[in-house]
């Protein structure tokens, strides 16, 4: 067992905006409409003493489909860096589930062999490598096999599971490489405060029943990236079962695709590629402005709206037939410890509760960091969501149940009746 800043990892040997540096464009070229065969070649790296053994996964000539083929001919393209790092006792031939569909879908994939030292990885050795492999990567593109292949203008990728994970964690947070634009970590617990020097969309993947790597110091690290960012959750999920659910690999590869080739259409895929009953996807999305959102009442279909579309102070929430008009549409602003302040685009005031007692107005009032100004959001799935109140404990409410135009929108004993859920529609 080893310790880190906040928690405890158990691992046994059964048991394993965009950042832009230089003058390169903000993404790479349009991403390809159609997968790719893939190759592999062994490259025998060293950092200093240290081996770095790195097999390189890429686009190749060929069949789309089936195995890695190594050596082969790399396809025409200039494709962008996103390195996978494994886990314990594992190795990239036994990742290539995930490997395989990136470097399909158009990404030069640096998958290490490591013998992780559990010592290493928590004083940041092994990250450390990691940018070594990045750095030797990125060099391919000079001369070789995989010559004019390789973006070398727009930053890298990074992602891993469990001690990969934690690896990749590391890479924004203690041992920061700034050529990072996108990471996934997988399974991995908290290894720091993110760093300044890094500014990358960050795509975390847990299962929430993981008895080897905490699901809440996940969630920790998650709360404090900064976004854009997102977190698919398996529920019930161990620390492997999600391995062999295609929505892992589908959603890592809309990720990518997104955050490297500026694939908005892979962004939109994001919610349905991860949708389920035993999932949860949460996504923060500040990369093109705030987004917007209607909150549709499900018990009446009718929307949340500030009264008469007043920019007072004051002015009470209600309920209202949809109509597109400004006073219906929020936008969620993260406080970074798991709740979020509800800010009505037409007014750019914040909601608010007036007291701690039930049936209490919701207001919209000036920007505060008070608790009545914070709502915990309960996900049901489907973009159903509940809000809690986090100065008064209490769960937006449609009070009384009531279907009427006009009806008071204010709080109440959560019970997550249908007049406490809302449709969260982007507007």
């Amino acid at each position: 067992m080893l310790m880190q800043r906040r928690n405890f990892l158990g691992l046994t040997a059964a048991a394993a905006g965009v950042s832009l540096f230089g003058s390169g464009p903000a993404h790479a070229d349009p991403a390809p409409s159609t997968p790719f065969a893939v190759g592999v070649r062994r490259y025998d790296w060293y950092r200093g003493s240290r081996p770095c053994t790195t097999y390189v996964y890429y686009p190749a000539t060929g069949t789309p489909g089936g195995n890695p083929v190594t050596n082969a001919p790399a396809a025409n393209g200039v494709f962008p860096v996103y390195n996978f790092t494994h886990g314990f006792q594992s190795s990239p031939q036994n990742s290539l589930f995930i490997i395989r569909a990136l470097a399909a879908a158009g990404f030069i994939v640096p998958a290490p062999h490591f013998n992780h030292n559990f010592n290493d990885v928590n004083n940041g050795n092994t990250s450390r490598d990691v940018s070594q492999i990045l750095t030797n990567t990125l060099a391919l593109n000079a001369s070789g096999p995989l010559a004019g292949r390789i973006n070398t203008n727009i930053g890298v990728g990074v992602s891993g599971h469990s001690l990969g994970g934690m690896v990749t964690h590391g890479l924004l947070t203690a041992w920061p490489d700034s050529r990072i634009i996108s990471a996934n970590p997988q399974s991995c617990i908290d290894m720091g405060n993110p760093a300044s020097s890094v500014s990358a969309k960050v795509l975390f993947v847990h299962g929430d029943r993981d008895s080897t790597t905490s699901y809440s110091s996940a969630r920790q690290a998650y709360t404090e990236m900064p976004a854009p960012k997102a977190f698919l959750t398996f529920l019930g999920g161990s620390h492997t079962s999600f391995w062999s659910d295609s929505r892992f690999p589908a959603t890592v590869v809309d990720w990518a695709r997104w955050t490297m080739y500026g694939d908005t259409a892979a962004r939109d895929r994001l919610p349905a590629d991860a949708a389920g009953s035993d999932t949860r996807w949460e996504f923060v999305d500040n990369s093109t402005g705030p987004g917007y959102y209607n909150l549709l009442a499900q018990h009446s279909g009718k929307a949340a709206d500030i009264n008469g579309a007043s920019t007072a102070a004051g002015a009470v929430l209600i309920q209202w037939p949809t109509n597109g008009r400004l006073n219906q549409q929020f936008e969620f602003v993260d406080t970074g410890d798991g709740h979020f302040r509800i800010k009505a685009r037409h007014s750019g005031l914040f909601l608010q509760v007036s007291s701690n007692s039930s049936g209490a107005d919701i207001t919209q009032q000036p920007s505060s960091t008070v608790a009545s100004q914070q709502w915990r959001i309960v996900d049901h799935g489907g973009d159903v969501i509940s809000l809690i109140n986090r100065q008064s404990g209490l769960a937006m409410d449609v009070w009384e149940y009531s279907t009427a135009d006009g009806a008071r929108i204010s709080q109440y004993t959560y019970n997550g009746n249908p007049n406490q859920r809302f449709t969260r529609r982007r507007a």
